[in-house]
């Protein structure tokens, strides 16, 4: 069974590198908007020999950009640098690109990432397609409730209105779109995942007798992402545990950003590390070779990839028993410490429970990994979604076959 598939969403070129045709790659290619679900499952598809049609949008990209490999064909548009404009008219100008290029390269099916202009896109086309639904829009306006998120959770509405089929990364999610955006259609749950080689580097020493070091990875300084109360619940930690230390990754997390800043001025910048943004790889190395617990303070997720990428590694985790998807990510708390993360000192609590005990450790992080290996690795995410690809084709051909027959 062949069958040409169109991807629809975000990417960061670089991971594409090794599938382009030699002499493809150039350093001043456009980098993406990022990604990483739709980056990693693609990849994926890609080592299995499926032919792909990649759609995307980078702000760098004046008029197109196409890149192209072996069974591989990525093209990417423009995408307007200003929220303000794109959000006016609903994304129109990004849609249109979407819509005309899908009509070029006619692929045989779509699949669309998140519930918004790539979704609208693949509606329109009329082509069979899946949408992949990575985030609760209303939880999101909720907390960021300002004229842009407005506009987009009227997009996602625009799209579930009309689906018919949507995948959701968590059963928090699929329970959102239900009760919250009218979605009627199938509830059908895959989550990110993470590649094979994610799993091959386990983090099985523990320090007993050293300090413990802590890490958030955060996308930002914000309310949503509750960086506030780590830093909080570390200072609290530090009456306990004096030597440990917290390590802050993320945009906003930087030496003089705001999260350094807020720190000074609240004296709580002690034995806290400011590294703020970093490629991808480098944060990884540091997570295998010099954190010990992380904590994810964020008050709302869909279904968190940091999680999933420090369970992989076997390193114990703290999140939030109600920030959305966390709570499933984490077994319901066997395979992580749930708590109260609006709270710095629930936080600080398990944070010296983590400290104070390497068995703990060990026996939070195993439980992970393991949970990890048989939910959330990308081979048993990606076999899941050729099913539904299959399922798809076969209908493609199934209607192929009525139009022939109703022609003769």
């Amino acid at each position: 069974m062949s069958y040409t598939l169109g991807m629809m969403g975000p990417i960061s070129t670089t991971d594409f590198r090794d599938f382009l045709y030699p002499g493809q790659w150039r350093d001043d290619l456009p980098k993406g908007l990022g990604g990483t679900p739709v980056n990693l499952l693609s990849c994926e598809l890609l080592k299995r020999g499926h032919n792909l049609i990649i759609f995307s949008l980078d702000p760098s990209v004046q008029d197109e950009v196409i890149l192209e490999g072996p069974n591989l064909r990525i093209c990417i548009g423009p995408f307007r640098s200003r929220a303000k404009h794109r959000a006016l008219d609903f994304f129109a100008q990004e849609r249109k690109y979407l819509l005309h290029t899908i009509k070029r390269e006619n692929p045989d099916m779509l699949h669309a990432q998140w519930t918004y202009e790539y979704a609208l896109a693949a509606q329109m086309s009329g082509l069979p397609h899946v949408i992949t639904a990575h985030d609760a829009p209303i939880a999101i306006l909720r907390m960021m409730f300002d004229p842009y998120r407005i506009i987009r959770t009227l997009m996602a509405y625009w799209v579930l209105l009309r689906a018919k089929r949507v995948i959701s990364v968590s059963p928090y999610v699929a329970e959102h779109l239900r009760s919250f955006m009218l979605y009627f259609g199938t509830k059908e749950i895959i989550p990110n995942g993470m590649p094979k080689s994610h799993f091959e580097h386990i983090k099985v020493v523990r320090r007993v007798e050293k300090d413990t070091t802590f890490a958030t990875i955060l996308p930002g300084w914000s309310r949503l992402k509750n960086g506030q109360v780590a830093i909080e619940a570390f200072a609290l930690h530090r009456k306990i545990k004096p030597n440990d230390k917290l390590i802050m990754f993320g945009h906003g997390h930087g030496v003089g950003q705001a999260a350094e800043q807020w720190a000074k001025d609240n004296g709580v910048a002690d034995r806290v590390e400011f590294a703020g943004q970093k490629p991808y790889q480098r944060v990884m190395e540091r997570l295998l070779n010099d954190v010990d617990v992380l904590v994810h303070p964020s008050l709302e997720e869909a279904q968190p990839m940091v999680l999933i990428e420090a369970m992989a590694l076997s390193i114990p985790v703290i999140g939030g028993k109600s920030s959305g998807g966390v709570s499933w990510t984490l077994d319901n708390g066997k395979a992580g410490f749930l708590v109260d993360v609006s709270s710095s000192e629930a936080v600080a609590s398990a944070m010296n429970q983590l400290a104070s005990s390497a068995e703990l450790r060990n026996d939070i992080g195993s439980k992970g990994h393991n949970l990890a290996v048989n939910r959330f690795h990308m081979s048993v995410i990606t076999s899941k979604y050729e099913i539904i690809y299959s399922e798809m084709f076969g209908q493609c051909e199934n209607n192929l076959l009525n139009n022939k027959g109703s022609d003769l």
